[in-house]
């Protein structure tokens, strides 16, 4: 909010709100205001869409990275089995809290059932992690392009 502040007072040439007011009774005066809090708006989303752009491609880096390492364990006859173990024990967490919640009839609208169920959900979505890992993950795709369509274009 600082800027557009110092944008009205700019264009006004003064600090005080009425007198404000008086100067921005002049339509010219109003719309040179607009455009600049609209390049304002234009520059913060910009500057959002190149933090979001910068955290998906250290991410994808990362995803690469830990590809390659894989790879170079299968190349040698290895495998990783921090991996194997941890993919394991996320998938007996997932159906032994579902079995848990059938089995021990836990109320879903419990304290021990919203437990069990937010549980469960993040062992899940580390689940899908692992298969997105694997197999490429959509997730990163559909991000990447949604933030190329909502760029502008080069040279603009």
């Amino acid at each position: 909010m600082g800027k557009l502040a110092d944008t009205v007072r700019a264009i006004t040439g003064t600090d005080d709100p009425d007198k404000a007011r008086e100067v921005l009774a002049d339509p010219n005066l109003v719309f040179q205001l607009r455009s600049q809090a609209q390049t304002f708006a234009h520059e913060e989303r910009m500057q959002q869409m190149a933090g979001a752009l910068t955290t998906l491609t250290a991410t994808l880096a990362d995803r690469q990275n830990a590809r390659a390492r894989d790879s170079e364990f299968i190349k040698s006859g290895r495998s990783n089995t921090r991996a194997n173990v941890l993919l394991v024990t996320a998938g007996m967490g997932i159906i032994g809290g579902i079995g848990f919640m059938v089995f021990g009839q836990v109320d879903g609208n419990t304290a021990v059932g919203g437990c069990i169920i937010s549980v469960v959900t993040l062992l899940a979505g580390k689940f899908a992690t692992a298969f997105d890992f694997e197999f490429g993950g959509s997730a990163d795709s559909e991000q990447t392009r949604n933030l190329l369509a909502q760029a502008p274009p080069i040279g603009k």
